[in-house]
């Protein structure tokens, strides 16, 4: 079986990611947030750490 790869893919992707002139950034927070894997935001962590310490006055009232 022969396969034609022009029909097979799409190479405006790659084309995209492989010429541009800046840097990309991607955040995978929401995903994460949302089932894929197990996650916590470190902002969100910190905070709710801090929380704890100061109820068991571990560090003084926030």
């Amino acid at each position: 079986m022969t396969r034609d790869i022009e029909k097979a893919v799409n190479w405006s992707f790659g084309n995209y990611i492989f010429n541009c002139d800046w840097d990309i950034m991607a955040s995978t927070t929401k995903a994460r947030q949302h089932g894929f894997e197990s996650f916590e935001d470190s902002e969100h962590m910190f905070s709710r750490i801090l929380t704890e310490m100061a109820e068991t006055r571990m560090v003084p009232p926030l």
